[in-house]
């Protein structure tokens, strides 16, 4: 009879038995000598610092449902194993069955990629603001002080909340001509013609007159624009003219990590999520510019909405390219394109 019922068994699960997941999972993860936590996801975790200028060791605390964590065989106690943050760690988070699985921990600090060239760093979720208030001004982060105001009311973005990965967003629009600016006095934007930009962005659409994200230093300045109406990230020289590096569409209503890496008068890079996009021959010199030490984040044409911009005034290795990605990708919960 048991035999007849396994055999006629039209069940969803059609008479197998399913395991339910093993937990070995690390919940939670923190370095309290820094006051950071880390961002879990997905295997990853990613620990940020705003203010330190070099990485050593650290004791993190740690919550997991697994009964045992290891890296390189070496058992961690939360809140007293010491490990050196230098390279990317490989913790093994064990199942009381023994399954396992890996997480790769990394932290990134900003301030020192570039061999501490950061010069702009705009964070949304740096903002305390309630959801629709007009950001007034916006506090860089990079150390250097150059924060962006607006003082015209009309003219402000938009604080929206939960909006990327449960992230804020500064909404930029063009019906209102937003934009936010130093007008003088910005300090550290130019060393060479070197120069490292990314944003976290969801675009919204694209119209005639120019479409500018960023520009230092004014008129005959560096500047990052979006084309018209073919939507491609172009980095410009101001009122000269503008390379299209991969000529690849930027993607409408989507968050996507993208970013470029000038080096001198020699080449541009860009990359989407992490991803080598494109790389074009690029002479733009930017020793000039008509209005030094001033910035605008937005020329009043963009729509879209931004989560996070950071600016470094040299060409980023690679290797400091990837663990921008790695962090700002394991924030916002982006993919690779």
């Amino acid at each position: 009879m048991l035999v007849k019922w396994a055999i006629l068994d039209v069940s969803p699960t059609c008479g197998k038995i399913y395991l339910p997941t093993i937990p070995k999972e690390i919940l939670e993860y923190s370095i309290p000598s820094l006051g950071v936590k880390g961002i879990v996801s997905d295997g990853q975790i990613v620990i940020t610092s705003e203010t330190i200028v070099s990485i050593s060791s650290y004791i993190a605390n740690f919550k997991t449902n697994g009964v045992s964590v290891t890296v390189n065989e070496i058992e961690q106690i939360s809140g007293i194993t010491s490990n050196s943050y230098t390279a990317p760690l490989k913790y093994v988070v064990t199942g009381f069955d023994g399954s396992k699985k890996e997480y790769t921990v990394q932290m990134v600090a900003p301030r020192i990629l570039g061999s501490g060239s950061l010069r702009l760093w705009f964070k949304a979720d740096q903002l305390t603001l309630n959801d629709g208030d007009p950001i007034a001004n916006w506090a860089d982060v990079s150390g250097y002080g150059n924060h962006i105001s607006q003082a015209t009311l009309t003219q402000r973005p938009v604080f929206r909340v939960n909006q990327v990965n449960a992230y804020p967003i500064a909404e930029f629009r063009s019906s209102s001509t937003t934009q936010m600016v130093i007008s003088s006095g910005a300090t550290g934007l130019y060393v060479t013609n070197s120069g490292s930009v990314f944003f976290v962005m969801r675009l919204v659409n694209t119209i005639s007159g120019g479409i500018t994200l960023l520009n230092i230093h004014g008129g005959q300045g560096r500047e990052i624009s979006i084309d018209h109406p073919i939507s491609t990230y172009v980095v410009c020289r101001n009122g000269l003219s503008c390379s299209n590096i991969s000529a690849l569409p930027i993607p409408k209503n989507d968050f996507l990590a993208i970013g470029s890496v000038q080096v001198l008068m020699a080449s541009a890079r860009e990359y989407w999520n992490g991803n080598l996009k494109g790389q074009v021959p690029i002479s733009y010199d930017y020793s000039g510019g008509g209005s030094p030490n001033t910035i605008y984040l937005g020329n009043g044409n963009l729509d879209a909405d931004i989560a996070e911009v950071l600016y470094f005034n040299t060409d980023l290795t690679e290797a400091d390219v990837q663990k921008l990605f790695f962090y700002l990708n394991t924030k916002y919960g982006l993919l690779p394109l």
